[in-house]
């Protein structure tokens, strides 16, 4: 009998030089845009989800991974061929997001978990722990509730406690030796320019429906990274002294929304990034806060991931000598925004703005735009230097 491989997802520009963490970040965030294609599609209200921890899990997978099974998983989270290359990038982002500091938060953790009727081999234990800086665990035999205990305390650890619990007793009662490969991601960042509390007061917010609600809006007047077309504006808002920040994608109205999020991949967003200008802002966001659980099994299907699921098909000989696949992709994110920062626990185009004519005046030669995120808007959390995106989502109020 084959043995179920569940994985625990928690919670991702390219630069002249073209660096091995920048190439990392632009293959994630490829893999990101697609991912976000299918969420979109799922639901019209809120969702969120970290791209990049997906993308880890996928090239774990993918180092221990045979054949038609391994040539999928490079496809879907667009890997590169080689194996010294794929462990060089690894390397070099992971050591770049390590350097995150001066009140930010970023930790990026990942795990494996078997039990000893499923032994991992050595050499993958080895390679997980030098690229990935993974930890390998044993669960204990035959005892679901300690197993399950296990790996949600080491959750809720790598976490801050955002979550809590994701893995159930019952996931381990099967007598074939469930194994785990988790990833964690957690970031806790203060703005670099906070909202004031006393400024934070109700407002209506629209819905797509057309119905209204009153939610707490922060307001502030302050310089901030800003683009704008026909159809949407966007804004910049730095975390710390600027290594992460969270860009807000705020169509002008419902149909301009579905459009936008229609186009949008890697080509679409770099042209809403590269071009801002800094100029004072005055804004208006709701505080939001809310969490997104499901199992990505169906998505990774959809994106080409289809033997690693399957019997015989499967081949993740390089991670046991039992034969494996995988049973479930469980993923869940949170995210939290407010007054004095956020916490979240992953072709060819013509010439022209993707989204909608610009506005003959720079945005650099106006003196003051208003900011006022009143519907449905898209958010995405990103690390500047390499430009991954960790955390992306949209919000709706509903």
């Amino acid at each position: 009998m084959k043995t179920s491989l569940i994985l625990a997802l928690l919670f991702a520009a390219a630069c002249p030089a073209q660096d091995a963490a920048t190439l990392a970040a632009r293959e994630a965030n490829q893999h990101a845009f697609e991912l976000f294609q299918l969420f979109r599609q799922m639901t019209k209200g809120n969702f969120c989800f970290s791209p990049y921890s997906g993308h880890r899990v996928a090239a774990m997978l993918t180092e221990g991974a045979k054949g038609e099974t391994q040539k999928e998983l490079i496809s879907m989270a667009h890997l590169a061929t080689d194996p010294a290359e794929r462990a060089v990038r690894a390397t070099a982002l992971r050591q770049e997001l390590a350097k995150a500091g001066n009140g930010l938060i970023l930790q990026v953790a990942n795990s494996i978990w078997a039990p000893p009727e499923t032994p991992i081999l050595p050499d993958y234990v080895k390679l997980a722990a030098d690229q990935f800086g993974a930890t390998a665990q044993m669960l204990p035999a035959g005892n679901g509730s300690a197993a399950a205990a296990m790996v949600n305390g080491w959750l809720r650890e790598k976490t801050g406690g955002r979550i809590s619990f994701m893995v159930a007793p019952t996931t381990f009662t099967n007598t074939s030796g469930t194994a785990l490969i988790v990833n964690a991601v957690y970031m806790k960042a203060a703005w670099g320019q906070p909202f004031e509390v006393a400024q934070t007061r109700p407002a209506q917010f629209f819905l797509g429906s057309g119905s209204r609600i009153m939610l707490p809006t922060m307001r502030q007047v302050a310089p901030f990274q800003y683009n704008e077309s026909s159809t949407w504006q966007s804004l910049e808002m730095f975390f710390g002294t600027g290594e992460v920040s969270m860009t807000l994608l705020l169509p002008r109205d419902e149909t301009a929304r579905e459009q936008i999020e229609a186009k949008l991949h890697v080509p679409t967003w770099d042209s809403v990034t590269g071009h801002s200008a800094q100029i004072d802002v005055i804004t208006a966001i709701p505080r939001f806060g809310f969490s997104t659980q499901l199992d990505m099994k169906g998505l990774w299907q959809t994106l080409g991931t289809r033997s690693a699921f399957e019997v015989p098909k499967a081949d993740l000989a390089g991670i046991s000598s039992r034969p494996l696949r995988i049973g479930q992709i469980l993923h869940e994110a949170t995210v939290e925004v407010n007054e004095t920062g956020a916490v979240a626990a992953a072709a060819t185009l013509a010439p022209a703005d993707p989204f909608g004519s610009k506005d003959d005046t720079p945005v650099e030669k106006r003196r003051r735009v208003s900011f006022i995120a009143n519907h449905p808007f898209l958010w995405v959390i990103q690390h500047r230097r390499t430009g991954l995106i960790l955390f992306m989502g949209r919000f709706a109020g509903e």
